[in-house]
């Protein structure tokens, strides 16, 4: 197995974001904006970017490079993650030098004047506690560094799944129209469809992988949407809307509908004819806007129950902790997990494991509800 380097700073990062409520990716490859090369080339990675929630419902995003060695130069990785930055659209980033490498003030303040932060690894814990987070163990499967390298190895495990692998880890991060990253997630789970079967730990993990970022797409597309309809609209203006939200515009879900229609003879007015179970993507975009503001949550929720489908876990307390505070979480992850599998044709296995650990989680929450509620009553 391929392990991880800079383990312990990493985990002491997966921790804090946990904590802060980011949804936290490792080692995500980043590819270059334009190719010439018909091979795969990648320009390099970044250890961790985080996906924060912004004031008005969108996301932000923050990025970790992780450092243990004794001779980097913290102004070099400054510099370095500056233009990783500018690549990705992340708004702030994060180097962490071990605590025996020298970091000048000047350094600090230069750095700072790019977005970028050179912080100590001993700092980390000054660092989570100033913006009201915490290093400490959480209890989630995803703070497991040992599950990261888990689910890294699935695509040398399985080589038919490591054309998706390598889009959830990379490809995906590089796109930032939510609308094709819906179209696309979708194409890539029917092109391993027949490969998935739901008994295997691993093909759960992917799974749940794919409905965390499917559920990430949806949380920046329904915000757009709710931004344009703050009135409530027709079923017909609200089909048009989501139509052009997942094709970039009216003109190009026309085009998209033409170029079906001489591909296959499909009614050129038939929206179903390009994009899968549309009514069904409507209905959950619809569910979503109740509380666009959790589907982040659910999204991190997802990824959790994936991974400890992986790891062979239960339950666990911040599963819990997740769904106590985002009531519409373990909604959202069963009408999502249900498109997502009839979307892309997998076995209803899928749908149906995810949706019973999420109704679990909510009965959970609804007991201890129940609970304090009579506390308080007795008190």
């Amino acid at each position: 197995m391929t392990m991880l380097k800079d383990r312990a700073q990493k985990a002491s990062v997966l921790r804090l974001c946990l904590s802060k409520r980011w949804l936290p990716q490792l080692e995500v490859e980043v590819e270059p904006a334009r190719s010439i090369d018909r091979n795969r080339t990648l320009l390099t990675d970044v250890d961790v970017l985080a996906v924060a929630p912004t004031a008005i419902g969108g996301h932000g995003r923050i990025a970790f490079d992780c450092k243990s060695g004794l001779n980097e130069s913290a102004m070099a990785q400054a510099f370095w993650l500056h233009g990783v930055m500018a690549r990705l659209s992340i708004s702030h980033g994060f180097v962490v030098l071990s605590d025996k490498v020298a970091i000048e003030r000047d350094h600090r303040m230069s750095a700072a004047d790019l977005g970028v932060s050179l912080l100590h690894e001993g700092e980390l814990q000054s660092l989570a506690k100033g913006l009201g987070g915490s290093v400490a163990a959480g209890g989630g499967a995803t703070e497991s560094i040992d599950a990261w390298d888990r689910y890294f190895e699935i695509g040398a495990k399985y080589p038919k799944l490591s054309e998706y692998t390598r889009f959830a880890r990379s490809s995906y991060w590089m796109i930032r129209d939510p609308g094709e990253q819906a179209r696309k997630m979708v194409m890539r789970l029917r092109a391993i469809r027949g490969e998935l079967d739901p008994v295997k730990p691993e093909h759960l993990a992917i799974f749940g992988d794919a409905l965390c970022l499917f559920l990430l797409t949806l949380a920046e597309l329904g915000t757009r949407l709710f931004l344009l309809l703050l009135q409530s609209a027709s079923r017909e203006e609200f089909s048009a809307a989501v139509m052009s939200l997942l094709y970039g515009g009216t003109d190009n879900v026309e085009t998209a509908q033409k170029l079906r229609k001489l591909a296959g003879g499909a009614d050129a007015d038939a929206a179903q004819s390009i994009f899968p179970e549309i009514d069904k993507f409507e209905h959950l975009v619809r569910e979503l806007l109740e509380a666009p503001r959790q589907a982040l949550t659910a999204a991190m929720l997802a990824r959790e129950l994936g991974f400890s489908f992986l790891m062979g876990s239960g339950e666990n307390r911040y599963q819990q902790e997740l769904q106590m505070e985002a009531p519409y979480a373990s909604k959202f992850i069963l009408v999502a997990s249900e498109y997502l599998r009839r979307a892309a044709r997998l076995p209803p296995e899928f749908a149906s494991l995810f949706s019973d650990r999420a109704l679990n989680l909510q009965i959970v929450a609804m007991v201890g509800e129940g609970q304090g509620a009579a506390s308080s009553g007795a008190r």
